[in-house]
């Protein structure tokens, strides 16, 4: 009876010490938390690159377009219009870079970076939803000139613009349409994903330090 009681007691110690060996403390989630969060700011520096590479080659592309396009004043006028809607997404994006590249994630800060970054990520996809919204069906529309421009070979100064009104309506509202479901699939891809990994992190952050 004696050894069996031994034998008990000597396994609640050694049982007490796997535990105790095993036991993830706070730091070291926080750690984890730490390095997750580093790997979201990554994905979204690499995401906003791209984005800051669309608008300066959209830019780039329609300036030419406003420089070479001497005969077409009309088309000028729609590369300008189109410049001019890209330039402040350009300074937004390059910001929004500069914001991201300045943060030092520690453990010490985290839950400060966590919610700054939360607040950051979801007032950039409001704005970038709603602005691009109000922009897709006049996408849409100017597109049709630029193709009857570049691929049809036609001054669109010259167009008969009372059989245009009608292809114009068409495709505002199309563009409307598709924006929509475009714009929440693209915003989902490109930044959805980060938001919701850097609201989770904040969540068990949060855990951590009521548990504690």
């Amino acid at each position: 009876m004696m050894k069996l009681d031994s034998l008990k007691d000597t396994w609640k110690v050694y049982a007490a010490q796997a535990a105790a060996a095993h036991q993830v403390t706070e730091h070291q989630i926080a750690g984890l938390l730490k390095a997750r969060t580093e790997n979201a700011l990554t994905k979204l520096k690499r995401n906003i690159y791209f984005e800051l590479a669309v608008q300066a080659s959209t830019v780039l592309l329609f300036g030419a377009g406003a420089v070479f396009a001497e005969d077409d004043p009309a088309f000028q006028v729609l590369c300008v219009v189109v410049m001019v809607v890209c330039l402040p997404f350009l300074g937004y994006f390059w910001g929004r870079l500069s914001y991201v590249k300045g943060l030092n994630v520690t453990t010490a800060n985290l839950r400060a970076t966590l919610r700054n970054l939360i607040e950051m990520l979801t007032g950039l996809t409001r704005l970038y939803f709603w602005t691009n919204m109000l922009l897709a069906p006049l996408g849409l529309a100017a597109g049709q000139l630029g193709y009857l421009k570049l691929a049809k070979g036609i001054d669109i100064s010259h167009l008969p613009w009372e059989q245009m009104y009608l292809r114009l309506t068409i495709g505002f509202v199309i563009g409307a349409v598709l924006g929509y479901f475009f714009l929440k699939w693209y915003i989902k891809q490109m930044f959805g994903g980060h938001l919701k990994a850097l609201k989770a992190a904040y969540c068990e952050l949060e855990s951590v330090e009521v548990a504690a």
